[in-house]
């Protein structure tokens, strides 16, 4: 078999096993095929006042992540590239996420870091443990979804404060942590010779960042969802979509989650929302990708020009 069809078969299987994954989880909450194909339950009394808030809350979040990673770039030795510098690499790697496979997003990270000057192994260690803490902090948050709690039923709080207390004694071990770096950047395929990052409060100082960064993505989706004209509450509303986006992440055939992390946001949220949590769940990926891809294009666009622009002024230098 050519590496064509090779490729062509690949893409096919994660489309199919993508589909049929997205349909048992969706079909097993009686979701029924006029709630898939009707978007109108989904915006009931829209408010452009609170959508708007939403959109620049999240985008609030990911310039926080782009902070985040400068900030453990130059921690673990390399120049930052300041804000600007870090949002446009990041922003511009975030596109791989839409590719298959989760290594994409960190090989960008080491190839655009290294045209600036940054040392592209530790932008790339940077992200690997940028995804690490976040998942952990995602976890924290979603605890009440996967443990069956709700905001009423009064274990909620108690399960996320089990689960934080969990996270922060592993964090506060700085050979547990050594090891669990060391392990995702065997299976990101990033050398690790050089000596660990880790110190005391490494990864209880780095938790406590990813967990205010996704409390601000929980935040920015509960400013969405009542933006749509739905009252629901604020923890069971942040709680399902860190649950979805950790299971849409794991779904590693899947680009970007795609229609895994609305599956299961659909199955977390119909309970609140009935048949309207189909149209909420499309329209979430519709607001999230807007808001990500936008700065990203908009970053491509400027290093395009400035590309050509140096190919011009080299020419024109030969040419004298």
């Amino acid at each position: 078999m050519s590496a064509a069809w090779k490729t062509w078969v690949l893409r096919f299987a994660q489309l199919t096993l993508t589909t049929g994954v997205t349909w048992v989880v969706v079909s097993r909450v009686g979701v029924t095929l006029d709630d898939t194909l009707s978007l109108r339950p989904a915006v009931p009394d829209p408010s452009t006042p609170i959508l708007l808030a939403s959109i620049a809350t999240l985008f609030l979040g990911l310039t926080l992540s782009c902070w985040l990673w400068g900030r453990m770039v130059s921690e673990l030795g390399s120049t930052a590239p300041g804000l600007i510098g870090s949002m446009r690499i990041v922003f511009s790697a975030h596109v791989g996420r839409y590719l298959p496979g989760r290594l994409w997003q960190i090989a960008g990270l080491a190839v655009l870091a290294g045209r600036v000057g940054v040392s592209g192994a530790i932008a790339g260690i940077a992200g690997v443990l940028g995804q690490a803490f976040a998942l952990a902090a995602v976890t924290i948050i979603a605890a009440p979804v996967f443990l069956g709690s709700r905001a009423g039923d009064g274990h909620a709080w108690a399960a996320a404060v089990a689960v934080l207390i969990l996270f922060v004694a592993l964090a506060s071990v700085p050979s547990l942590v050594d090891a669990g770096l060391r392990l995702a950047l065997r299976i990101a395929r990033i050398p690790s010779d050089g000596p660990s990052p880790v110190a005391r409060m490494f990864g209880l100082r780095w938790l406590g960042w990813y967990l205010l960064n996704w409390i601000a993505y929980g935040v920015a989706f509960v400013l969405f969802v009542r933006g749509l004209g739905f009252s629901v509450g604020w923890l069971e509303l942040i709680s399902s979509f860190s649950a979805a986006y950790l299971l849409g992440y794991i779904a590693i055939f899947a680009p970007a989650g795609l229609g895994v992390r609305e599956g299961f946001l659909v199955a977390f949220l119909e309970p609140e929302l009935a048949g309207a949590a189909v149209g909420v769940a499309v329209l979430t990926r519709v607001w999230m990708t807007v808001v990500e891809l936008v700065p990203a294009a908009g970053f491509a666009i400027r290093e395009v020009v400035r590309t050509d622009g140096r190919s011009r002024g080299q020419l024109e230098s030969e040419e004298l």
